[in-house]
Formats: C-alpha cells, sequence, structure tokens
C-alpha cells in the first residue's frame, strides 16, 4: 500500500483499474471527482463562512425595534430563508451524483455481460479465461460505483444534519416577541431536507452478475451415444476361431510327443516351433508334461521354445 504514495506507481495503478473496469471506469472517476469537490466546498463552508452569514442574520434581526408584528415575523422568516438557500446550496447535485453512480455501475454490469456473450459467441464455449476481461468490466463499476455512493451517503448526511442544526440554532436565536391579537404565528417557509440514500433499484445489477458466474461455470458437454453393432457388423467367423496350437507332450521317458503324432528328442523342439511359427504367425504354443515327468526334461523343452522366439504356455499335470 505504501507503494502507492509514489506518484509513478499510482498512475500505474490507476491506469490498470481503468483498463480493467473499461471506459464506464473513467465516467465513475469523473463523477466521484466532481461530487467529492463539492462536499468539500461545502464542508469549508460550514467550518469557515457559514458563521459569518448566521451572524449576519442576528445582527440585522437584532437592529429590528419591532419584533411582534406580522411584518417583523415575515421578515425573520426571511432571514431563515436566506440562511437555508446558502446551506442547502449544491446538495441537490450531491445527491443526483450519489444516485448516479449506482447506474453507471449497472450500466458497467451490462457493457461487461455484452462482452462475456461475445465471448460465447465467437468461440463456442464458456473458457473462463477468455471471459475475465468481461466479469472484470461487469464487476468493478459495480464495486465502484456502490463504494462511491456509500462514502457520498455518509457525508451528504453530515452536511444535513449540519443543515438542520443551523437552523435549529438560528431560529431559537431570532425570537419572536407574541404580538397583541395575533395569535400564534405559523411557519412562512422552510421545509426539511430528504434524507441521503442509496437508490437499491440499480443492486439488482447483482443477478447480472450471479447469471455470469452460472455462464462461467456451466460445461457444455457433447452427448455421448450407446454404441450398438448391427449383425451385419459382426466380424467373420475365421476371425472367431481360435488359433492354431502347438502341444509339446513332455513324456516320462525323456521324449516329447508332437500333437500326440510323433515322439523328438528334446533338443530338437526348437526348428520344431519355429517352423510351426512361421506357418502360423498367431499360434500358441502348450508344454504339457506329464505326472511323472522329469523337471529337467520340461526345462528344457521350455528353454528350446523360447529359443525359437515364443513364450509357451505351460500345464502340468498334478500327481497324485
Amino acid at each position: 500500500m505504501l507503494e502507492l504514495l509514489i506518484p509513478a506507481n499510482a498512475i500505474d495503478a490507476i491506469g490498470s483499474f481503468i483498463n480493467a473496469g473499461g471506459p464506464v471506469v473513467v465516467a465513475l472517476l469523473i463523477s466521484t471527482f466532481l461530487m467529492w469537490v463539492l462536499i468539500s466546498e461545502r464542508a469549508l463552508y460550514f467550518a469557515f463562512w457559514h458563521r459569518g452569514i448566521v451572524g449576519k442574520a442576528n445582527s440585522s434581526w437584532g437592529q429590528r425595534d419591532e419584533r411582534s408584528s406580522w411584518e417583523a415575523y415575515a421578515y425573520r422568516e426571511r432571514l431563515i430563508s436566506q440562511v437555508r438557500i446558502e446551506n442547502q446550496r449544491n446538495l441537490n447535485v450531491i445527491r443526483a451524483l450519489i444516485l448516479i453512480t449506482p447506474l453507471l455501475g449497472l450500466l458497467g454490469t451490462v457493457t461487461g455481460m455484452l462482452e462475456v456473450f461475445q465471448v460465447i459467441v465467437d468461440t463456442g464455449a464458456s473458457n473462463a479465461r477468455l471471459m475475465a476481461s468481461g466479469i472484470s468490466r461487469a464487476t468493478i463499476p459495480t464495486m465502484t460505483g456502490l463504494a462511491v455512493a456509500l462514502t457520498g451517503v455518509l457525508a451528504i448526511n453530515y452536511l444535513e444534519r449540519k443543515h438542520t442544526q443551523s437552523i435549529a440554532r438560528l431560529s431559537q436565536g431570532l425570537k419572536v416577541e407574541a404580538g397583541m391579537g395575533h395569535g400564534s404565528h405559523r411557519r412562512l417557509t422552510g421545509s426539511s431536507l430528504e434524507a441521503g440514500e442509496v437508490n437499491i433499484t440499480p443492486l439488482l445489477d447483482i443477478v447480472f452478475i450471479l447469471l455470469i458466474f452460472f455462464i462461467v461455470t456451466a460445461t457444455f458437454l457433447d452427448e455421448i451415444g450407446i454404441g450398438l453393432s448391427s449383425p451385419e457388423d459382426d466380424p467373420p467367423e475365421e476371425l472367431q476361431r481360435p488359433p492354431p496350437t502347438l502341444i509339446l507332450s513332455v513324456r516320462n521317458d525323456g521324449f516329447v510327443l508332437i500333437d500326440d503324432v510323433r515322439l523328438v528328442d528334446p533338443r530338437s523342439v526348437t526348428p520344431i516351433v519355429e517352423a510351426f511359427r512361421a506357418e502360423n504367425p498367431n499360434g500358441v504354443v502348450l508344454i504339457s508334461a506329464a505326472r511323472d515327468a522329469r523337471v529337467e526334461t520340461t526345462v528344457l523343452v521350455l528353454d528350446q521354445t523360447r529359443v525359437a522366439g515364443v513364450e509357451p504356455a505351460v500345464a502340468l499335470q498334478e500327481r497324485r
């Protein structure tokens, strides 16, 4: 925060704020500057110049000898009205600026929403990064307008309280003597000021901000159907047949039976497997060892099969 006291940093911060909020923020800053110039002028008036005006009214009333007639009462009301006019100078303009700032915030919300919708039209998706600029233009003016309006309400209430107290003290100071036959005098002029307030109608832009958040968080998904296969799409029968199998049965006498047809030596299994794999690339080699087959023979057949580049399936018959 202390870095903002440096003029260069303050200018950069204001520029970034304006870029994020859009042109509506410029109008808000101008309205804020004008409003606080008028508020400062009124504060200085009540601090310094107001006493002189009230003193002049008291002096004019004190110089009058006759204070009980209707003319005296009218003259008193004129003095009070003159002070009231001076007190109320520019207060209506300040009230108007207080009401304008939330409306400008609403305008910024609408322009930001339009930018968000344009992003959706251009990209066809709710990308939060692409929408960030539009969301900033929708929220920053609203925040600025509300902040300015709240500070303005506090200031206008202070000025109105000073005005009310001033008129009350002046009315007590300008005393009227009861005249014979006139009865009670009714008040000729004067009306109380309206209390400063923030128009809550522009606050409905919160609904628009929520709408933007719903758009950002929404996800647009393509519907995925259930895949169905028609009878024409079924694979041919040849693809559904089991792959050819080469069965190597290890016997208890140390020989290997190939497909239950011929006996071979375990050391000659490699060329047989290579020839089978050449004819049937998708074929399966199965080693079936008898219950009483020697382990050394089974391991030798397994090694011979792996030398041929095939990882066989091994089935061992359980010993009883």
